[in-house]
């Protein structure tokens, strides 16, 4: 597995830095968290709880909705998530991140 921070860990999608609270679910628990940043294939988070690799959440941003994922990486207190969710949905979801926050 390669960590988040690798040289050999090439991104497709474009990643753009928020900061905005958000929520993870996961084995029916909400959890609370911050996005620090997301693209239309997955997002990074700031969360204070261990989650294991592939395990399926959903990811409640505010009020854009809430979102499939799995968990990619975990590093200290920061997790990246892959989303399972429509590229599509993702972008307009990003797009109003951007405008509105």
């Amino acid at each position: 597995m390669l960590e988040p921070d690798s040289t050999e860990h090439k991104r497709k999608d474009t990643r753009e830095t928020i900061l905005t609270k958000a929520k993870v679910m996961v084995d029916g628990d909400w959890h609370n968290c911050r996005v620090l940043n997301i693209s239309t294939g997955g997002a990074k988070l700031q969360i204070d709880r261990r989650i294991e690799h592939g395990t399926p959440v959903s990811l409640q941003i505010g009020e854009f909705g809430q979102f499939g994922a799995t968990i990619a990486w975990q590093q200290d207190t920061e997790i990246g998530v892959k989303f399972t969710h429509d590229a599509l949905e993702m972008a307009a979801v990003i797009m109003g991140l951007a405008s509105y926050g």
